[in-house]
């Protein structure tokens, strides 16, 4: 009260009403500048986590756990001098992590694979591929920082909170969660720790997150938040039409680019960047002469060069059962990237490369995936209109992709409602153009999709095996 009291005029003294006046006023003004400097500080980016079954002591049990799988499958570099590097440039860059401080690690794995993950409560993996691609140190430092993003943010769990309550609701709700043995219950309900967990696959939304919040990172530690973005335009040029192993787990949110440069006036003041350091070369020069790694079973189907012709789909079939999804697929047909975002069905000779510089395409066989699309202001997001969205999304890396004829809705086993659209496009196999089967259903994860693809000379002949696989079709949840 007595504040206020004082901003009232005096009685017979205007040059002290107006004297008070002016400290009042002058008071005020410095107030509002203080709020103007503290404008960015708002505006900055802040990500709360979304739902999530686990507390954050679960998260970092759970990453503990996860450590003892994934150090079974991956080859840790062993050399001091590159691994202090990556400790002291992760350490920096938590630092300004928003969240709880969890237990932040840094690893390198001796790969040639472009490829980083996180798993939850903090443990951090770079591949020496990543460091080999770099132009300099601010584009690792945000991949480091993407990484980084999907810890605070809680990704991991968050996943995994979705897919358990997808399958067991009723237990989540009964507070199975409770307690210590987080692991044993994981994997009662399938869900495992190794590369192929639940724990390392995102979705486009929150990869569009950890973009934006890897951006306030990078620019809090110093470096140009753009280096980022840039890097991992590097990473899908590099990686060709499917996409290197980092874009199996981690799908492209959109134009990255453009967000992370609307994202910038508001991280703060402009400033001067960090680009590079002394220091990134030479670890760029060690990393170069590490021994290679050992030879594992392979991720990625080897292209046919040949021109050979797969051969036909067999008639005897093999179960694939994944956590949202079981179909039958032919069994001369093989599976790549069970446990990821993006599971790819094709026959030996199925992938093509036309020739020594152009990237190796899917010819035969079909992709699944879930895609994220966004409903329009106002309006339910129908199947029709979501399906739309993603034939748009396949077009910007397929030009030629043309759709024939008009959608066509139907009823899957269990009465789930699907869609069907049938598409054309230029086949990798030279002098060739492509058929292409494009079937989609809301699922809890997204929209599930899987695009059935065959040269168009053969795909009469290979249609029946598309039908077979899509009449197995379950989901079982």
């Amino acid at each position: 009260m007595s504040s206020i009291n004082q901003l009232k005029p005096h009685r017979g003294s205007l040059i002290g009403s107006r004297s008070a006046w002016r400290d009042a006023l002058a008071v005020f003004m410095a107030g509002v500048l203080l709020l103007t400097t503290a404008l960015p500080a708002d505006a900055r980016v802040n990500i709360k986590p979304g739902y999530n079954s686990f507390s954050v002591d679960q998260d970092i049990e759970m990453g503990r756990e996860a450590i003892k799988e994934i150090e079974k499958e991956v080859e840790l570099v062993n050399n001091a001098e590159l691994n202090d590097y990556i400790i002291r440039l992760g350490q920096k860059l938590v630092g300004f992590a928003p969240g709880h401080k969890f237990p932040y690690t840094f690893k390198l794995v001796n790969s040639k694979e472009l490829n980083a993950f996180a798993l939850p409560g903090g443990p951090i993996y770079i591949h020496t591929a990543i460091i080999a691609a770099a132009a300099n140190e601010a584009q690792l430092a945000g991949v480091m920082a993407h990484e980084i993003s999907h810890v605070a943010i809680r990704h991991s769990t968050n996943q995994a909170s979705k897919a358990m309550l997808a399958q067991a609701p009723l237990a989540i709700l009964g507070g199975v969660l409770s307690g210590s043995g987080v692991g044993g219950q994981l994997a009662a309900m399938g869900i495992g720790f190794g590369l192929q967990s639940t724990f390392l696959k995102f979705s486009r939304g929150a990869e569009k997150q950890a973009d934006e919040q890897g951006a306030q990172i990078l620019y809090d530690a110093g470096y140009d938040p753009k280096a980022m973005a840039e890097f991992f335009a590097v990473l899908e040029q590099q990686g060709g039409r499917g996409g290197p192993e980092f874009f199996a787990s981690h799908p492209n949110p959109g134009n990255r680019k453009n967000d992370v440069a609307k994202l910038a006036p508001s991280l703060g003041a402009a400033k001067q960047f960090l680009s590079d350091s002394p220091e990134f070369a030479a670890i760029k020069a060690r990393v170069g002469g590490l021994p290679a790694p050992a030879v594992r079973p392979p991720t990625a189907p080897a292209a046919n060069t040949s021109g050979a012709r797969p051969s036909a789909p067999s008639k005897k079939l093999r179960a694939l059962n994944t956590e949202s999804f079981n179909l039958q697929y032919p069994d001369n047909w093989q599976v790549y990237g069970e446990g990821t975002s993006t599971i790819t069905l094709l026959p030996p000779e199925g992938v093509v490369q036309a020739g020594p510089n152009s990237q190796p395409a899917l010819a035969y066989g079909a992709l699944i995936s879930i895609f994220e699309a966004t409903p329009e202001a106002g309006r339910r997001l129908t199947l029709e209109a979501a399906t739309g969205q993603l034939v748009r999304d396949l077009q910007k890396s397929n030009a030629d992709l043309k759709i024939v004829g008009k959608p066509r809705t139907f009823r899957g086993n269990d009465n789930q409602e699907m869609m069907s659209v049938n598409a054309t496009g230029r086949s990798p196999l030279q002098g060739e153009n492509e058929s292409n089967l494009i079937v989609t259903s809301f699922r809890p994860e997204g929209l599930w999709y899987v695009v059935f693809i065959s040269p168009e000379s053969d795909y009469k002949a290979w249609e029946p095996s598309f039908q077979q696989i899509l009449s197995s079709l379950r989901f079982p949840r």
